[in-house]
């Protein structure tokens, strides 16, 4: 390009047009190339990604959206993107777009209603052409209002009868169940549950109770942790629970991390587990298999929902049926060495 090109786009922002004229193609077919590039002969697109090399031409996918009204952005709302269960299914969602003309966009609700709220509502403006939530959706206007869309909208983690779109998640309740009926056959009656306490806590709670009750158990003890939490959280709410509860013989943590930061306060206040109290986690994290002691905790199949309800997305996208709108993951127990007895 000339001197004479490259001073004109230091006063503006280049333009489909500017690579369209050093292509010697229409603009037309620069935004087909850079949007479907299955739809474009591969000498043309080569000599077109050459065109937006040389001119440092950048796409502006929003205002594409905006324009054109037929977006391809495809929009994730992530109740925490630093936790780790939650990782693995954003893995899986991402590999599911991979090669594909659909771009990902991230954005962190957190766990309280109010938040969720507010940025859903300043992301929707996008017109995104897709929504998927690492959570089930609580607030009742936020359901609404994605509801009203008209655009495929996936939940993920967690269960509900009456999803807004697309689900693909598990049971909580089975899975508190699965660990009350673990902990009560292993003769524990001193127990503690360490966790979120309400929407999807609340239904592992009461699974959590229910499992504990047919071996004739109950829970002692409900020590809340709500909000984002990580290792060092887990290690204050051991100190707390047992401050509350000398006698505590089990503690069901909402989280693989909680447990993991109790096995590490546990060992460095001599508190022999499983000895003197049993811990195990929520969510199968691969690395709780290699602590010593190896960490009992519910298997979640994190990065397989995220790959499934990626891929529902796309075949919505591409207007094709969905067999299974609402997939149900079981969830097993991985019994190890913090519950043996």
């Amino acid at each position: 390009m000339t001197s004479e090109g490259r001073h004109r786009r230091g006063k503006r922002a280049v333009r489909v047009e500017d690579v369209a004229r050093v292509a010697g193609v229409s603009p037309i077919t620069v935004s087909r190339a850079l949007s479907y590039p299955d739809k474009v002969k591969e000498e043309t697109r080569q000599r077109i990604l050459a065109a937006v090399a040389e001119t440092g031409y950048v796409v502006n996918h929003f205002a594409s959206s905006l324009r054109s009204g037929r977006s391809t952005i495809v929009t994730v709302f992530v109740s925490n993107l630093s936790n780790p269960h939650f990782a693995t299914s954003i893995q899986g969602i991402v590999d599911a777009f991979e090669a594909t003309p659909y771009h990902l966009m991230f954005a962190q609700i957190g766990y309280s209603e109010n938040t969720e709220i507010k940025v859903v509502n300043a992301a929707l403006p996008f017109r995104p052409a897709g929504v998927i939530f690492t959570g089930v959706v609580r607030a009742a206007s936020t359901r609404a209002a994605v509801g009203k869309l008209d655009i495929p909208i996936v939940e993920m983690w967690g269960h509900r009868d009456d999803p807004i779109d697309m689900l693909v998640g598990f049971s909580n309740a089975d899975g508190g169940r699965l660990m009350g009926r673990h902990f009560g056959q292993r003769g524990f009656r001193r127990i503690v549950y360490s966790g979120h306490t309400v929407e999807r806590g609340a239904e592992r709670i009461a699974g959590f109770r229910a499992g504990l009750a047919e071996t004739g158990a109950d829970l002692a003890y409900i020590h809340p942790m709500e909000g984002t939490r990580g290792i060092i959280d887990g290690m204050r709410a051991f100190d707390d629970i047992l401050a509350a509860m000398p006698d505590c013989d089990a503690i069901f943590f909402g989280t693989d991390i909680l447990g993991i930061g109790a096995l590490l306060r546990a060992r460095e206040r001599n508190v022999a587990v499983p000895g003197q109290v049993a811990i195990a986690g929520f969510g199968g994290l691969d690395f709780t298999a290699h602590l010593n002691p190896s960490l009992t905790t519910l298997n979640i199949e994190g990065y397989d929902m995220g790959l499934n309800a990626g891929r529902m997305m796309l075949a919505r996208l591409r207007g094709q049926p969905v067999e299974r709108p609402v997939f149900d993951y079981p969830i097993t127990l991985l019994e190890r060495q913090s519950t043996a007895r």
